[in-house]
């Protein structure tokens, strides 16, 4: 068996300890199967054997490896048992100072009795978001998975906080709620958030008060609705209480108090608003100083009141409210020094005298009289009469302290319904989120009727506790497609059953309470004799007045005493009958109706999961007990349908000591709350789940070659553990997890922990190897070395003698001689060889001096020629630019002549429509009047063929119509004389013959009556003849009024057009049919060509219309010749009408043509006009770019050839010279006019319009700010004061528009930066201030504003800029932020160095984290490198980009420091590896930005140091002294978080002392200014626009045609 194999040397054992119930020990001999001991080394050195049973070995539980110490996650251990999860909660909470650890979906919290920095809402914030087990465990991260799966699952929450008293329940509660106000924070103006937080101070005044063992434990239980709407914002709460202690009212143990709110309000007794309630000090009351304590050090019971009146000031309850709540409250203090004395057998008395009892009267506004009666005597109502029984002394105290608990009780139920009033807000409820704090299991010396009901309440929530776990451990198994085995676990429903079931101890408790005799002891008789048979009932064997409990937790002896009074909690009537009729309208509401109250569970309709036990007549139900049933069967109706999420709070010691561990104490709450029932669950199962890459990025080590080469993870991770651990029971693979038995973790660890120490002892063996060898080659070279020269100096002393010195010389001074000889020819051979290089080199020299002379004159030719080809070039250049200029002068003043004479001709033509519309409708008049004339004529007219046959039918029609004619001559001329003289008396102008034809289309006629037409027209005709004469001159002013406005005439003809097109064939026909006519008058061809010219004129336009006035009058003369004529001759005339009808046509044709001719000369010289404008443009551009590439040629001769400086100087002033002298172009003022008409669309077009991107690529990046500014000086030019004040205010509050509905748009936001930070520049240039004018050319200082001081204006720009500053500051964060952990915490940049380790199974928010984006440095350096580059594109001053990116990486450093500090598992040396990794990658992207060099890595300091901590050794006095040195930036909270959460990843590695953390917090005592551990990531640097004066000429600036801005002149 693989757990056998672990009992081997050096591993360690837990074994129990009646002191610190388990204490470690060595394993110093290995255990094998058939021992009968196991042989240990204790601690302290002691040996110790320990017998084992031999079948099967019971063999005490394994210590897990040190890896694995300090988990975050109990459930993540290898052993999971008992000693396992104490030593984890020791180690963390004494050596890590972590109060909180995860035990699967518990939360375990250790009241630290020390307030420390993990609240403040930058923690909040780190929390809001992340998924439960990515971060540390806290509260925080609780209430985030409840607020999230609420809005996820769509489903209402709940958080179970439970634990003893002094556990810490109501701050955690506290913490929870203020969590969700942070997170959801609406805005609104109800702040039913601060509302929500605001209720604990006043439920905690009356509702917590000072016990043994808890300075501020509830002695009440809550459960607070946190209501939340569709937007999951929260929009009300309500809270539900369970279970006052009436009792402390009137009674406290020793150093214990009543409530708080009564020892605040003796606090304040001498306050004005207090003095009427004639309070006095704390202990001279006997319901505040019975409990002998009425201080509780470091708490002011004065700020208590101050804060409680504010925050019923905050809900809204007025001070009526609060003046009636503190009178009941003093009213019930003086109530219980009212004094009662007996007055002989079984009566009582009180003092009419009694001061206490006036005053209660007084301030309840009740009779004193009959207080005074009914508090001593009772009334008994019998069969025949009614009987005043006087009361005990002892009964009377009894009634009276009944009294104040039931007023007490009144009061608490009133404050808790006010601040649920104050607590709605109106909205529909969505969901909502559940916090109950509720007492836990208790057990003290004396046990009484409270702890026995909060015991049962914590039996029900131990139940829905084990239910829950156990469908939490199958649905994993269940969706990882793992077979599931049913698991035994602990079932507390027998003890459910022994107290709520029929005939369990509340029914029989109710039932005696039916009595008026019952007793204590006859109900505890009851219990004896009902439930003696129950294993879970113990009768203790030396007391009768106590009975047993085998709770779900531990046995509890509960005292009988007193139980049948507190479940009965009986008032007199007649004292109720007292206070209902008090005056006191307040206090009388509480006894108007004292029925059983039901509370109020806001309309949720769950199916509770057993049945509630039903009560069964009125005064069972009114009983505490049933109450208290129906309550808590209501309770986990509510929480049934929820998700829960569990707290347990635990005490780590009775003392109240900060950070002291009493291990004694500890097991037994993690015995009571089910913490150890969930490990035992685990552990039945498979606890220790791995994904697989977390498998193989740990245990990849064990892999063999064949493994490690397998492409697929999962596939490799299955062949190791299968090689690895033969028993396939001990495994389970899963579809994404392996799942683990207990131990095997640990086995695992060994073998990896064997691998890496057979790895480390070969490295170790080959270097020190090559250290010995090195060694050992030195000591041998030297003593080669030292050999050499002893042997040397040996031989020396054998070969010195005199003959041999004497040799030696005389050989020596032969070879002074010799080579003095050999030197000294050598030097005469070498003294003529450098002569003859001398002259040499001389001649070399002059020839070189000579062809220097030549390439220099060449040079100086050559430069010639330049100077004069460059001279002549800007000659041409000017004589090309002068005559540029010229022609475009004359060209403009062609131009502008043609423009006023088109402006007068257009005014003439303006004019000339109105008469033209005018006397169109006097023709109308007149055509309706013809109308009229024509339908008389036409009721004889026969009917007409159908007009839309084919031409050759009407041709025949003419010729029978002629016939006809020549028929009815006579009758015609008799008709046309009798026309003739109705048409003579009035005068007939041209219109009316032009309207003949209106409304032919509409009418039918006769042949007859067309005749008669024939004759009426002949005798109008000569009427027309008479007014000729004046309409000849209106005709001609038409005729050239109709050419100037063809345009428009045929647009109005248009619209005729549609209507002519209907009836076109019947006016074809009628006209047809007048051309006949005319041949036998000479009046029918004119009606004819008149037709014909309205028809033309419907149907192209009424330009013809001059034409017809022409030809009217041609015709009107040829009428009169022709009538003056013989009738005969009318054929002639009307082929002569035909011809000139033909002329007119062509004429009409002409007219046309030359309209068009016009109207595209006029558009030839718009473009000519634009392309000039255009080549004026381009030759400004190409003349400023000559200048340029001149000055750059310039400056390239300047660096070849030093020689002609100064002839390229005399140059350069020639140059400046004649462009002095010459005259130059026109010179603009660099102003842009913009009408007041035009402003909204300039703001549309420039601003609201415009986009970025082609504006930054093809133009300046800040030509908005130019363009805009140069309005603005065209509105001071003017010294228009409310044009300028209009023009900014638009201007400002368009920009304003345009980057607040973009503010995720970084290009936008980063362009309207660049432009407002341009404009703001501009304003300070221009504005005649001295300090901003040092760097202005003399033309900008003539550009200056002259009228208006913009300062103002100025501040509002900055302002402007300030806020988009932030904007695009806050979009780039929010871009970024999602990257900021997961690259540069979590990424693991440094291949083959691992992180990793196991995990426990914490229920994850996400249920798809493989599909998540996965962020790394590199995605980080390309956010940051877009950004960059956006704000370079748009023009964004170097210094802003700077500040940019400082704040980014600010928020960078801040944002992965904070997460580190808040995350145990990422605080090791290998993270530390990996974060300065990623810092050097920052540090090169600032490198290849050029940003090195301005300090901006320093926003990084913090981070820098904290991965340095992380490396560097700490266990010395030096380390510590270097920690202290290096960690300047970090404060001494945060260094302490680091040195406690140092987590080894290794066994080689060792985790922090606690003394080194002491040394290093004495050490850096007298460095710190700040004491929070989060850094503010969201904190801003001060932005600064530094002033740079720009060099742009405005008078060269040029509007580009792409803006649309044509509206704007250049002034």
């Amino acid at each position: 068996m693989v757990l056998i194999q672990l009992y081997t040397r050096y591993n360690r054992v837990w074994i129990p300890d009646a002191e610190q119930v388990w204490k470690s020990a060595e394993i110093v001999k290995d255990f094998h199967y058939g021992d009968d001991s196991l042989q240990l080394l204790l601690e302290n050195g002691t040996e110790l054997k320990l017998p084992v049973d031999s079948s099967p070995p019971e063999l005490p539980p394994l210590r897990n490896p040190d890896i694995l110490v300090g988990e975050n996650d109990l459930t993540a251990l290898s052993y999971l048992h008992e000693p396992a999860v104490l030593h984890n909660l020791k180690v963390r909470f004494l050596e890590s100072k972590i109060i909180y650890t995860y035990c699967g979906i518990i939360l375990v919290a250790l009241n630290p009795y020390k307030q420390i920095h993990i609240y403040g809402d930058a923690i909040i914030h780190a929390y809001s978001g992340q998924n439960m087990g990515d971060m540390d465990p806290h509260i925080f991260a609780v209430a985030e998975e409840a607020y999230k799966q609420m809005a996820r699952d769509h489903k209402n929450q709940s958080i179970i906080i439970s634990g003893e008293s002094g556990a810490g329940k109501t701050v955690s509660a506290r913490y929870a709620m203020r969590y969700f106000a942070v997170v959801s924070k609406s805005g609104s103006k109800t702040q039913v958030e601060d509302k929500v937080l605001a209720s604990n101070p006043i439920t905690e005044a009356i509702g917590n008060a000072k016990t043994i063992r808890n300075d501020n434990s509830s002695r009440f239980g809550k459960f607070t609705e946190i209501s939340f709407d569709n937007r999951y914002r929260i929009i009300g709460a309500n809270m539900r209480t369970y279970l006052l202690e009436k009792s402390r009212v009137v009674f406290q143990a020793e150093s214990e108090r009543n409530y708080h709110i009564f020892y605040q309000m003796c606090a304040c007794a001498h306050l004005p608003q207090f003095k009427a309630l004639k309070l006095l000090s704390a202990d001279e009351f006997n319901y505040t100083g019975i409990g002998g304590d009425i201080i509780i050090e470091g708490v002011d019971d004065r700020k208590g009141m101050e804060e409680t009146q504010q925050t019923f000031s905050l809900l809204g309850l007025k001070e009526d409210f609060q003046s009636d709540v503190f009178k009941v409250l003093a009213a019930i203090l003086h109530l219980g020094n009212v004094e009662i004395k007996s007055s002989g057998d079984d009566r009582s008395t009180i003092s009419h005298s009694d001061s206490h009892l006036h005053i209660f009267c007084e301030l309840l506004s009740v009779r004193a009289d009959d207080l005074m009666r009914w508090l001593c005597n009772r009334k008994l109502v019998l069969v025949a009469e009614t009987v005043v029984k006087p009361l005990h002394k002892d009964r009377a105290v009894n009634s009276r302290d009944a009294l104040a608990k039931r007023i007490y009780a009144h009061l608490f139920d009133c404050v808790i319904n006010k601040i649920n009033k104050a607590l709605q807000v109106p909205g529909k409820q969505h969901a909502f989120v559940g916090v109950l704090d509720i007492y836990g299991f208790e057990t003290f010396d004396i046990n009484s009727f409270e702890q026995f009901c909060i015991n049962y309440a914590n039996e029900k929530l131990q139940q829905q506790f084990n239910l829950h776990v156990f469908k939490l451990e199958q649905e994993e198994y269940m969706k990882e497609d793992i077979p599931w085995t049913l698991i035994d676990f602990y079932d507390n429903q027998p003890v459910i059953d022994l107290i709520e079931a029929k005939m369990g101890i509340l029914d029989l408790l109710d039932e005696e309470c039916l009595f008026p005799q019952g007793t204590d002891q006859s109900w505890l008789q009851k219990l004896f004799n009902y439930l003696d048979g129950n294993p879970l009932f113990e009768r203790p064997k030396l007391s009768n007045e106590t009975f047993v409990i085998q709770h779900f937790a531990d046995k509890v002896e509960y005292q009988c005493k007193g139980f049948l009074e507190k479940n009965r909690d009986t008032l007199y009537e007649e004292l109720v009958a007292v206070l209902r009729v008090s005056k006191f309208a307040f206090l009388a509401q509480f006894f108007q109706d004292e029925g059983p109250s039901v509370p109020n569970i806001k309309g949720i309709k769950v199916k509770p999961a057993r049945p509630g036990v039903k009560s069964t007549n009125k005064q069972l139900r009114a009983s505490v007990g049933a109450k208290f049933c129906s309550s808590l069967s209501l309770l986990m109706e509510t929480l049934n349908a929820t998700t829960p999420h569990y707290v347990r709070c635990i005490k780590p010691n009775d003392e109240k000591l900060p950070f002291e561990y009493d291990s004694g104490r500890v097991v037994q709450q993690l015995r009571a709350c089910g913490v150890l029932e969930t490990i035992r669950i685990s552990a039945q199962s498979y606890p220790s789940r791995w994904t697989y890459f977390e498998f193989y990025s740990r245990y990849s080590i064990l892999m063999t070659n064949e493994e490690a080469s397998i492409s697929d993870k999962t596939l490799a991770c299955k062949d190791v553990l299968q090689r690895l651990i033969q028993d396939p029971n001990q495994y389970k693979f899963g579809r994404t997890k392996i799942f683990l038995r207990a131990g095997q973790v640990a086995y695992l660890e060994k073998l990896r922990l064997d691998r890496l120490r057979g790895a480390c002892i070969t490295v170790q063996k080959y270097v020190r190897g090559w250290i010995q060898r090195r060694n050992y080659q030195r000591l041998r070279q030297a003593a080669i070395l030292i050999q050499h020269y002893i042997r040397g100096k040996k031989t020396i002393r054998k070969a010195v003698s005199a003959a041999n010195l004497k040799q030696g010389w005389s050989a020596v001074v032969i070879q002074r001689y010799w080579r003095g000889f050999r030197i000294k020819k050598s030097y005469q051979t070498r003294v003529t060889d450098l002569q003859s290089q001398v002259d040499g080199l001389i001649i070399k020299k002059q020839s070189m001096e000579k062809m220097f002379e030549a390439s220099s004159k060449e040079q100086q030719e050559k430069f010639d020629q330049i100077k004069m080809t460059l001279l002549e070039d800007k000659e041409t250049q000017a004589r090309l630019r002068k005559t540029a200029e010229s022609n475009l002068e004359i060209q403009r003043k062609e131009h502008d002549k043609e423009l006023g004479f088109l402006k007068e001709e257009l005014r003439k033509l303006k004019d000339e429509r109105i008469s033209l519309q005018m006397k169109l409708e006097d023709g109308d008049q007149m055509t309706a009047d013809l109308q009229d004339q024509v339908a008389q004529l036409t009721k004889h007219v026969k009917v007409i063929p159908d007009l839309r046959r084919d031409l050759s039918n009407l041709q025949n029609l003419k010729q029978t119509i002629d016939r006809k004619m020549m028929q009815h001559s006579e009758e015609a001329r008799a008709k046309l004389h009798d026309i003739s003289r109705l048409l003579t008396g009035s005068v007939v102008k041209e219109e009316v013959i032009l309207g003949l034809t209106a409304d032919y289309s509409e009418k039918t006629y006769e042949a007859e009556d067309l005749l008669a037409a024939f004759t009426g027209l002949e005798k109008a005709t000569r009427t027309l003849e008479n007014h000729r004469k004046e309409q000849k001159e209106r005709y001609e002013t038409q005729l050239e009024g109709l050419k100037q406005k063809v345009d428009y005439l045929q647009n109005e003809n248009s619209s005729l057009h549609t209507l002519f097109t209907e009836k076109n064939n019947v006016n074809e026909n009628i006209r047809q049919e007048v051309c006949r006519l005319s041949s036998e008058n000479c009046v029918i061809p004119e009606l004819k060509v008149q037709i014909s010219e309205l028809q033309r004129q419907k149907h192209e336009c009424e330009v013809l219309v001059e034409e017809q006035r022409k030809e009217l009058e041609e015709k009107a003369a040829e009428m009169k010749n022709n009538l003056q004529k013989r009738v005969e001759e009318a054929s002639s005339k009307c082929r002569h009408f035909e011809e000139q009808a033909e002329g007119l046509e062509e004429v009409k044709t002409t007219l046309q043509d030359q309209i068009r001719d016009l109207q595209e000369d006029n558009a030839h010289l718009s473009k000519q006009l634009q392309m000039e404008r255009d080549a004026k443009i381009r030759l400004r551009l190409e003349a400023a770019e000559l200048s340029s590439r001149n000055l750059d040629f310039e400056g390239q001769l300047d660096q070849k050839e030093r020689v002609i400086k100064q002839l390229e100087n005399q140059m350069i002033s020639l140059e400046t010279a004649q462009k002095s002298s010459s005259p130059g172009p026109k010179h603009y003022l660099g102003m842009l006019e913009c009408n007041k008409e035009d402003e909204s669309r300039l703001i549309q077009k420039l601003i609201l319009d415009l986009k970025p991107k082609g504006v930054a690529v093809n133009m300046i990046p800040v030509l908005p700010s130019y363009i805009l500014f140069m309005c603005i000086r065209y509105a001071d030019f003017l010294n228009d004061e409310e044009k300028l004040l209009s023009f900014m205010n638009a201007t400002i509050t368009a920009i304003k528009k345009v980057t607040t509905n973009h503010q995720n748009d970084l290009a936008l936001l980063s362009f309207w930066l660049s432009n407002m930070y341009q404009l703001l520049n501009c304003l300070k240039q221009y504005s005649g201030e001295e300090e901003f004018s040092k760097q202005s050319t003399p033309r900008q200082l003539n550009n200056c504003l002259q009228n208006f001081d913009l300062s103002d204006h100025q501040q509002v720009v900055s302002d402007l800029a300030i806020c988009i500053y932030h904007q695009f500051i806050s979009a780039m964060e929010r871009a970024l932020t999602p990257a900021i952990v997961p690259g540069m915490l979590e990424h693991e940049s440094l291949q083959g160095i691992s992180s990793m380790k196991p995990r426990g199974f914490i229920k994850r928010s996400n249920k798809n984290n493989q599909d998540t984006e996965t962020y790394t440095i590199t995605f980080i350096i390309q956010r940051l490198s877009h950004f960059y580059t956006s704000m370079t594109q748009h023009g964004t001053e170097p210094q802003i980009v700077k500040q940019v990116v400082k704040q980014l990486l600010f928020h960078i450093g801040a944002t992965t420091l904070n997460n580190l500090l808040l995350r145990k598992d990422m605080c090791s040396c290998r993270k530390g590896m990996q974060i300065r990794c990623n810092i050097s990658y920052l540090e090169e992207w600032l490198q290849e930005k050029d940003l090195q060099n301005c300090h901006l890595i320093d926003t990084l300091k913090p981070l820098t140091e904290a991965a340095w901590l992380l490396q560097v050794s700490k266990s010395t006095d030096d380390d510590a002294k270097a920690i202290t040195e290096t960690c300047v930036e970090l404060n001494t909270v945060q260094i302490v978080k680091i040195l406690n959460s140092y987590t080894p990843m290794d066994a080689f590695e060792k985790r922090v002392a606690s003394s080194f953390v002491r040394k290093v917090q004495s050490l850096r005592q007298d460095h710190d200014s700040s004491a929070q551990l989060m850094m503010d990531a969201n904190y801003r640097f001060p932005v600064t626009f530094p002033f740079c004066s720009s060099s742009q000429a405005l008078e060269l600036l040029q509007v580009p045609n792409s803006l649309h801005l044509d509206f704007l002149t250049m002034i």
